[in-house]
């Protein structure tokens, strides 16, 4: 029975209980309307003190939770001046508006972003103008400096973060400059990532921030608006729904009340304000985003570590200046069919993996949905091509390192049995029945060398490393010294180092197969060697001897055990995959050494992937 994954893809973080008190405080008093305290600000605290002044009444100091949290996340994110609103689309409205847009402007931004980005546009009255994205889900720069070209009239780009993916900032900040185009950084996915060790969200003249539940801040629903400018901060603090003398009441701000007195008249009230209720929930969380950013970015690198051994998987990389801080990942399918994808999705779902296609019907974040933001379909011919092979996965904080493990094993598992479903013969080259000697073996591995990984893909055998490196897990400690007897090209190598096995040995009689291995650089060392003869190993040296493919039709040498033995640490584990076809004629030595007590079996199970044989793992301990 094929592995299925049980937990939600969709569990948010919970509230802290601090959080929660303080919400159940608020709703037993009313004071959820942010501006419901008498007293007003009159400077921005100092950095080391409280935002409240002592002497103020208690039901006063309840209700200042947006005004605090405005101030506590400008001093995280190292930007002055913070405005919280109802969501990060109505943070990109207000920004767009903030910056000068009118009806018909033309607005600079993302192909690939979350359809929330084109709306704020539409609804500041701009007319979105899209910018490529390359294979890592980043703005093309080449086709950002034809877009500014082709569009001088262009005042604004939004730089969408999407899945927290960093684009250029200094190539884009610097086109900007030189065009005069103002840059607004979507930040909804980013918050904690760094460019050159500055938070993303510094580079532009605004940026805004999403609390969606989930983003690395849950309040369900939230925004926050971030500038360094007074004006800008002026302007967005009044549109966000602050009138008559209620700027006072930030923290977060400018403290010029004759520009709030200038610009009043000038600005519409939107009235898009955070509540009280909603920030009371978040100011708890802040003091856990860098935590979280190194949690997420620990699941984040064991997953891609995982799939990444599958030649038919890209995962996009960043740019040596980006710190990412991602919830969630993205990778691209490589050489598949779009029935072959759709049957991926299809496949994994069945058996709980829940990922979606970028580049589908469906979709909010393809481009080709946004019909609202366009007459005719934009020509985006590199976005779409990434699109329609770019799977998103979630990945909650409740997920843990087995479910990761498992999650990439199930990932894995259904995309190497697609890409073996058509093989018509295991071996179109020809492997014969049973050797006759010890020459007959290197001389049939030297001439496969060269094209083993590609049949070895198109049989299926695929599955079987990773099935073998996943069950062997749980068995292992970090650190553990392994062998891969019959490592030849590295095909074990690369699923046994996708969970984490790092310290890898390899032997194999084939030189040619060690050649095109050496290249790789995943072995901490090769050996030429032939089983059956004495081995360069010290005694009691590996935690873990491994085999696959080796102990079968007569390539191996009974008399090879006795050697392996005395290499294996006690308590190490040997794991060997052989040919039920052999009728135990490998496994027979194997019940002989466990029933004088040198070794203990604990593990036997079949494993069926080829056309032509069938195949058991045997795990056997040493004493």
């Amino acid at each position: 029975m094929s592995a299925t994954f049980a937990k939600s893809f969709k569990i948010p973080d919970p509230i802290p209980e601090k959080g929660i008190q303080q919400a159940a405080v608020l709703m037993r008093k009313g004071r959820l309307y942010r501006y419901n305290f008498s007293e007003n600000f009159a400077s921005t605290p100092h950095s080391s003190g409280s935002s409240i002044p002592k002497d103020w009444d208690e039901d006063d100091q309840i209700a200042t939770e947006v005004a605090n949290f405005e101030y506590e996340f400008s001093r995280y994110i190292g930007i002055p001046y913070v405005v919280a609103v109802n969501s990060c689309g109505s943070a990109l409205f207000i920004a767009l508006k903030a910056l000068g847009i009118e009806h018909g402007d033309e607005v600079l931004t993302n192909a690939f972003t979350f359809t929330a980005v084109p709306s704020s546009i539409v609804h500041a009255g701009g007319k979105p103008v899209y910018v490529e994205c390359s294979s890592n889900y980043v703005i093309d720069i080449e086709d950002f400096k034809l877009k500014v070209a082709s569009h001088p009239e262009a005042k604004v780009f939004i730089v969408s973060h999407m899945r927290g993916h960093i684009s250029d900032l200094d190539s884009i900040k610097e086109i900007c400059e030189q065009s005069g185009i103002k840059l607004v950084e979507d930040c909804a996915h980013s918050l904690g990532a760094k460019w050159n060790d500055q938070p993303v969200g510094c580079h532009g003249q605004i940026s805004c921030f999403s609390t969606q539940s989930y983003k690395l801040l849950n309040s369900g629903e939230g925004g926050l608006i971030a500038t360094s400018d007074d004006t800008l901060a002026a302007y967005c603090i009044l549109a966000a729904g602050s009138y008559e003398k209620l700027y006072k009441k930030h923290i977060a701000r400018p403290f010029e009340d004759d520009l709030f007195e200038e610009l009043k008249p000038h600005v519409p009230n939107f009235s898009l304000r955070m509540n009280n209720l909603t920030a009371a929930v978040l100011r708890p969380q802040l003091e856990f985003t860098d935590q979280k950013v190194t949690d997420n970015l620990q699941r984040y690198e064991q997953l891609a570590r995982i799939i990444n051994s599958v030649r038919n998987i890209h995962v996009p990389t960043s740019l040596p200046q980006v710190q990412r801080a991602p919830d969630s990942l993205q990778f691209n399918l490589l050489g598949l069919t779009e029935e072959q994808v759709n049957q991926f999705i299809l496949e994994t779902g069945k058996r709980g993996v829940t990922i979606q296609v970028f580049g589908k019907a469906d979709n909010s974040r393809y481009y080709k949905n946004w019909q609202y933001s366009f007459e005719d379909l934009p020509s985006l011919e590199k976005t779409k091509a990434v699109l329609v092979s770019a799977c998103d996965i979630r990945l909650p904080s409740s997920f843990n390192s087995d479910d990761l493990n498992l999650i990439g094993y199930i990932i894995k598992d259904v995309l190497y049995k697609i890409l073996s479903e058509n093989n018509p013969q295991d071996y179109p080259s020809g492997l014969s029945t049973f050797f006759e000697t010890t020459e007959e073996v290197k001389e049939k591995y030297d001439t496969w060398a060269d094209f083993y990984d590609k049949e070895h893909y198109d049989n299926g055998w695929t599955i079987l490393l990773n099935h073998v490196a996943y069950t062997l897990v749980p068995y292992l400690q970090d650190g553990a010294e392994i062998l891969d007897i019959g490592c030849g090209t590295g095909l074990l190598g690369r699923e046994l180092i996708s969970y984490g096995f790092q310290n890898l040995h390899g032997v194999d009689i084939s030189q040619q197969s060690l050649n095109n291995l050496e290249k790789l650089n995943l072995y901490q060392g090769l050996h030429l060697e032939e089983l059956g003869k004495t081995l360069s190993f010290d005694s009691d040296q590996f935690d873990l001897l491994i085999s696959t493919g080796v102990f079968t039709r007569n390539q191996v040498p009974l008399e090879s055990f006795e050697e392996l033995s005395r290499i294996l640490k006690p308590g190490g584990f040997f794991a060997v995959v052989l040919r039920i076809e052999d009728n135990d004629f490998y496994y027979k030595p194997i019940q002989t050494y466990c029933k004088m007590g040198d070794w203990k079996e604990v593990l036997k199970s079949k494993i069926s992937v080829l056309q032509s044989c069938n195949h058991e793992l045997v795990v056997v301990q040493k004493c």
